[in-house]
């Protein structure tokens, strides 16, 4: 695990604004069932189980990992199956309206409705600087570029958290409370601590990934790019951040990706 100071982020100004202002409308509660049509700007798709899209899209080497892992395609997905409340019991907290409004989209398909993203759709599956990457909602620091790998699932993959600046034994992505049993064959989802926001889900499978970082944690966080902001490293001045947002679709489709905070 990773613990880093937290950045000073009210300066940033929510970036969607001006690209998704006239989609505002909260999605209808029956996307849950797969029936939610994205408005025309947003590249989200119907809620799916990451686990079968595992099963029907992985690369070959992948999908060895997940049948010696036993990640058996299931039904509903652990965002589905997780009752607990996105909003009570967190330090940041909006309406749903409110979070409508704030987020794009997609962001709001992902982070609200803990909907998944089809693979290799994120602009920041294929980031490999250094940097950070933070919740999409509250602008957590979730994840360290360091701890990032490729897994070959066309989702951005880390192996370790960023650890709470007040509390080091915490870590700013909280994981689903399961049995043993459940977490070693279907995974855990996870969420951002702050908000509540989804973000994906944890598997034990790490020890598969030989000459990763997850090698040594035993673990891989599958993430939603969308869920993400991407903050290189080393920049020059909080009023310039540059900020990559992770709703994005990748470079070879959109060039001008990269938007000032």
């Amino acid at each position: 695990m990773t613990s880093v100071k937290a950045f000073t982020f009210h300066a940033i100004k929510p970036l969607h604004q001006q690209e998704h202002k006239e989609s505002r409308a909260v999605l209808p509660t029956n996307s849950l069932q797969g029936n939610y049509v994205c408005p025309d700007n947003a590249s989200c798709d119907r809620i799916q189980d990451r686990r079968d899209i595992l099963q029907r899209g992985l690369s070959f080497g992948s999908l060895v990992a997940a049948t010696l892992t036993a990640q058996v395609p299931i039904q509903s997905s652990a965002a589905a199956r997780n009752v607990k409340s996105r909003t009570a019991g967190y330090n940041i907290q909006h309406t749903e309206a409110e979070w409508s409004d704030l987020l794009s989209p997609q962001q709001y398909f992902i982070l609200r409705q803990g909907g998944t993203e089809s693979p290799y759709s994120s602009i920041l599956e294929g980031e490999e600087r250094a940097g950070l990457y933070l919740c999409a909602a509250c602008r957590t620091p979730l994840f360290d570029a360091k701890d990032k790998f490729h897994s070959g699932t066309g989702w951005p993959s880390f192996a370790s958290t960023v650890m709470s600046s007040i509390d080091p034994n915490v870590s700013n992505v909280e994981t689903e409370d399961v049995s043993p049993v459940q977490y070693q064959l279907a995974g855990a989802e996870v969420r951002c601590h702050t908000c509540g926001g989804h973000l994906g889900d944890v598997f034990a499978d790490g020890f598969l990934f030989v000459g990763t970082p997850a090698f040594v944690t035993g673990k891989r966080y599958c993430i939603d790019g969308g869920a993400l902001l991407f903050v290189p490293k080393d920049q020059k001045s909080i009023d310039q951040l540059q900020v990559l947002r992770g709703d994005l679709p990748p470079k070879s489709r959109h060039r001008n990706a990269v938007f000032p905070g």
